[in-house]
């Protein structure tokens, strides 16, 4: 499980907003963050994963371009190396969904994608 947690948090950060799994993000934290789950598959088979970015706007243009650059890295899918092997993701449909919360100002995307664990 570290494996895979290591990798999704390797991912999820390098779009230059804080990230954290879903159950983890602090009190105090502000938008924009992302959000991902944190599934772990058999080796060799393959279980859903989701993941949420958020920003607080009235408009959904920041949203959509920092959707769009996660889009272009997953593109038909991703490889991402861990620790004796790789966590693969590729999006499923619907890939993205725009959401609003309680909160007007607050929007978010929820990214669909499945994920395959290749490692032991």
């Amino acid at each position: 499980m570290t494996n895979t947690a290591a990798a999704l948090y390797e991912f999820w950060s390098s779009f230059g907003l804080p990230a954290y799994t879903t159950t983890t993000v602090p009190d105090e934290v502000t938008l924009p963050y992302i959000t991902y789950s944190l599934p772990e598959t058999e080796p060799f088979e393959s279980s859903t994963h989701y993941a949420q970015v958020f920003y607080r706007s009235t408009s959904n243009v920041e949203l959509l371009a920092k959707v769009d650059e996660i889009k272009a890295a997953i593109g038909i899918g991703v490889r991402i190396s861990c620790d004796g092997g790789y966590v693969s993701l590729r999006p499923v449909t619907p890939y993205v969904q725009l959401m609003t919360d309680a909160v007007p100002e607050n929007r978010y995307a929820y990214i669909n994608l499945q994920i395959n664990c290749y490692h032991l």
